[in-house]
């Protein structure tokens, strides 16, 4: 089975309708900042023989958490903790790669695979050279309500990779352990999970462990043993609504500021920094890029299973749906969360949950605007459903046929 160049080699795989296991919490070049890290690799050794060299412009950019470690806690005033990676328990599997990640993205030659200092790299045990594993703070709303700090569960950003075509990555591991935000959660995924997490998502490799990991598929009370394994994946950024919601929430307007200024700096640079009116510019990108994608997932049969705010990123959207027919035969009351008893993200809710998305990002860009602004991105928002609608017939028409005028 191949897509976009990998080889997949998974001899079993548990079956990929049950959901994701619960989230419980879920270009100017900066200056090197000096980290004494003999407290916080005391257990992950960095991995010197993958050449593979991360960098951390966030580090610089962006308010770090105070407190260091894997301790549940409520943070305050920063947008990163650091967070070490829990190393799965060996023997591991690596049990699929994308050949097209490894040589397109990460200039790496396929011989890497064969070495296992690169497995302990892709799933925690080691650390790529200038790796500093962040854990994101984010919130964000789960069905429809306000859920407070919610976060990096089970994912650690190891740190970001510029490759041979200038391209700016941020590679982060998925099941690697708890962090600050795990609540009550193991930080870990399990297979059935995982698996889906690498064929929908920009990912590189999928690691296979004999760790047990105990999950309740359907939720009905009966617990199984599963095993665990992490997933490394990619994208431009991970950062999503939720990161700046939660900072509207507590009052941090200095550090939402600072956080959405380096997101249109780094990501939106189409957007004059020195424009007066730039957090408008930023919102109405945003609704449009929203729109354009939501319509185009759903041109091709998919159902975002977690739409909700806190799954809902900005820049990058690491999809959880999977495919379940052509579009001739959509039930409109299809639910892809097997916990989503009202329906909330059925196919036929899909682009109102965008829309509530960017409601409650206009929520979160308020304090930054002016009356008149609010005034003109509420018009902005107002405009969302023709856009959607247009793009999603222009995108049906032209599976048709009918693109032309």
């Amino acid at each position: 089975m191949t897509k976009h160049g990998f080889t997949l080699f998974l001899s079993a795989v548990a079956i990929a309708t049950f959901r994701d296991e619960q989230e419980f919490c879920e270009n100017e070049s900066c200056n090197e900042r000096e980290f004494d890290k003999s407290h916080f690799y005391s257990d992950v050794k960095h991995c010197g023989e993958i050449p593979l060299a991360l960098s951390h412009k966030l580090l610089d950019a962006l308010p770090l958490d105070e407190v260091d470690g894997n301790v549940i806690r409520t943070v305050k005033r920063s947008v990163f903790s650091e967070s070490q990676p829990s190393p799965l328990k060996e023997p591991l599997t690596l049990a699929a790669v994308s050949q097209d990640v490894l040589r397109n993205i990460l200039d790496l030659n396929e011989s890497v695979i064969q070495n296992e200092e690169f497995v302990r790299c892709v799933s925690g045990g080691k650390l790529f050279p200038g790796s500093v594993p962040l854990a994101h703070r984010y919130g964000g709303h789960q069905f429809g309500y306000w859920a407070g700090q919610l976060g990096d569960g089970r994912a650690h950003l190891l740190g970001e990779y510029t490759n041979r075509k200038g391209e700016r990555w941020e590679v982060q591991l998925k099941g690697s352990g708890k962090t600050p935000y795990s609540r009550s959660g193991d930080g870990r995924a399990v297979i059935r999970s995982s698996v889906r997490e690498f064929l929908c998502s920009e990912a590189l490799s999928l690691v296979v462990s004999e760790e047990p990991v105990w999950r309740d598929p359907f939720y009905n009370g009966s617990v199984i043993k599963e095993r665990g394994a992490v997933v490394l994946r990619l994208a431009k950024s991970w950062f999503r609504i939720g990161s700046l919601e939660i900072l509207t929430r507590t009052g941090e307007l200095d550090v939402l500021r600072t956080l959405l200024d380096f997101v249109i700096k780094e990501h939106f640079k189409s957007i004059a920094t020195n424009d007066p009116d730039k957090y408008v510019v930023f919102f109405s990108r945003v609704l449009n890029e929203t729109a354009h994608l939501i319509a185009h997932w759903m041109s091709v049969g998919f159902a975002h299973g977690v739409c909700n705010t806190d799954n809902f990123s900005l820049l990058s959207i690491t999809f959880d749906y999977g495919p379940f027919g052509f579009m001739e035969s959509y039930d409109p009351n299809f639910v892809p969360n097997t916990s989503d008893d009202e329906g909330r993200y059925s196919i036929g809710a899909q682009a109102n949950v965008g829309l509530f998305n960017l409601q409650k990002l206009l929520e979160a860009l308020k304090p930054l605007l002016t009356s008149d602004q609010l005034s003109q991105s509420q018009q902005i928002l107002r405009e969302y459903p023709q856009i959607y609608h247009q793009r999603f017939h222009e995108l049906v028409q032209s599976k048709v046929g009918l693109s032309g005028k």
